[in-house]
């Protein structure tokens, strides 16, 4: 299974982010512009610009980016139906939820519970929900 996050027009901003937070990089970036006929939908230059498609392998998984704008993909309703669980073994989970919380909100802190060393809940600043699992 593959996670998908969609963005109003923050995937670029996003993309950077979890490079720089999982130390990784994106691969396949494409963007609005560069889908055949896209030039027959009169975009914007910005909307050129903006991705359609990114990849990124966060700890083993696949996770896809894009930008929805408004009038040539689906609505997008930012919600909390969704939240992305790093499972780790080691105090890395320290160092990623510190910076998934930079300009986010923490929903739980970073504390034990009984199933894990540590755990916690933050919402990043993409509104991405985040659960970090230290067994």
């Amino acid at each position: 299974m593959d996670i998908y996050l969609n963005f109003k027009s923050e995937a670029r901003s996003a993309i950077a982010f979890y490079e720089e937070v999982f130390e990784t990089k994106a691969t396949e970036i494409s963007t609005y512009g560069e889908m055949p006929g896209m030039e027959e939908m009169n975009l914007t230059d910005e909307v050129r610009q903006m991705i359609i498609n990114a990849r990124m392998t966060i700890y083993g998984t696949r996770v896809m980016f894009a930008d929805n704008p408004e009038g040539v993909a689906p609505e997008l309703i930012v919600g909390n139906n969704v939240s992305l669980v790093i499972q780790t073994d080691t105090e890395e989970t320290t160092r990623l939820f510190k910076k998934l919380s930079e300009n986010g909100t923490i929903n739980m802190d970073l504390d034990a519970v009984p199933w894990a060393k540590l755990y916690g809940m933050v919402t990043d600043q993409f509104g991405v929900n985040w659960q970090l699992n230290c067994a």
